[in-house]
């Protein structure tokens, strides 16, 4: 056994785990191991640890003002008209394409929320353009860039992912209006991802 692992350890102590960062707790025993919750984490992320892994540790303090000020559940979803009518069909497909409902007696369901919603002008179609998109080319074509952020709710912590996406918003043959991502990425903010334990 490594200098420093910790024999008979119980239920509630306060514990370290070899290579991880920061205190945690036992919260269940197991053959040959210790059920170990880190600080800031659900109960239902905690780990099996095998004993030679774990030694005797700081306890996990109470949470931080800054901890307790995240949001622990997702937003509603921002409404279609929220930008304005010359708005209200771009957010609605947008909302559409990321927005989900969890499945009866499951996790997962998705939100959206837009930071920035800025539309270029309507304009004919160009040659490099049909070479992503099938569409009612008599009808125009417009550009957006968006600034947005995703929230995912799941049971023991919800997952929010901000992004900055190119999208070119055209006419399909049925009628239907579709916005893609675009190809274009210059210039654009990296994604940033926040994981918050409920």
């Amino acid at each position: 056994m490594p200098a420093g692992a910790t024999e008979g350890l119980g239920v509630g102590a306060c514990v370290k785990v070899m290579q991880q960062p920061g205190p945690a707790r036992i919260v269940a025993l197991t053959a040959g191991g210790y059920v170990v919750q880190p600080a800031g984490k659900a109960r239902s992320e905690a780990m099996n640890w095998a004993r030679e892994d774990v030694t005797s540790g700081p306890c996990p303090g109470a949470p931080t003002r800054a901890q307790l000020a995240q949001p622990h559940s997702c937003f509603a979803s921002d409404a279609d008209g929220a930008g304005g009518a010359a708005q209200f069909s771009d957010r609605n497909v947008i909302r559409r394409s990321f927005e989900r409902k969890a499945a009866q007696g499951s996790d997962g369901a998705v939100t959206i929320h837009f930071q920035s919603f800025r539309t270029g002008a309507a304009r004919r179609w160009r040659r490099p353009d049909g070479y992503n998109f099938t569409a009612d080319r008599s009808k125009p074509i417009h550009e957006l860039r968006v600034v947005f952020t995703t929230c995912t709710d799941w049971r023991t912590a919800i997952q929010m992912l901000r992004r900055e996406r190119n999208f070119e918003c055209f006419t399909e043959p049925t009628g239907e209006k579709v916005c893609q991502v675009s190809g274009s990425t210059g210039g654009m903010m990296p994604d940033k991802t926040q994981y918050i334990p409920k």
